[in-house]
């Protein structure tokens, strides 16, 4: 089911981000966003966003929904949850993403 294969190549994209990185961030995915109307302005929807709680946590969220719209091909799903992640950590953390992964 696509399902599964989603959960599992977000599953392997996590391990990889966590053995590179080092550190937790909390990962959620979303189907859909429950209010399509703010990235409406920039006319593009959104694969992944992020912020740093208060006490220093990176929160990121995966928007599901969009990212298989845009990723047809199962086999590179990792790959691209993975470049999302360590992007969007890169950019919250004020690092390049080379800093983050000098292999990407």
């Amino acid at each position: 089911a696509r399902i599964d294969r989603f959960d599992r190549a977000l599953g392997i994209a996590h391990r990889w981000f966590l053995d590179r990185v080092g550190q937790v961030a909390t990962i959620q995915y979303l189907t859909v966003p429950v209010d399509l109307t703010w990235w409406h302005p920039d006319g593009r929807p959104p694969l992944i966003s992020g912020g740093i709680d208060a006490d220093g946590t990176v929160a990121l969220t995966l928007y599901r929904k969009f990212i298989e719209l845009k990723v047809t091909d199962d086999s590179v799903l990792p790959d691209v949850l993975y470049e999302l992640l360590v992007t969007e950590w890169a950019t919250l953390t004020g690092q390049t993403v080379a800093e983050v992964d000098p292999e990407f």
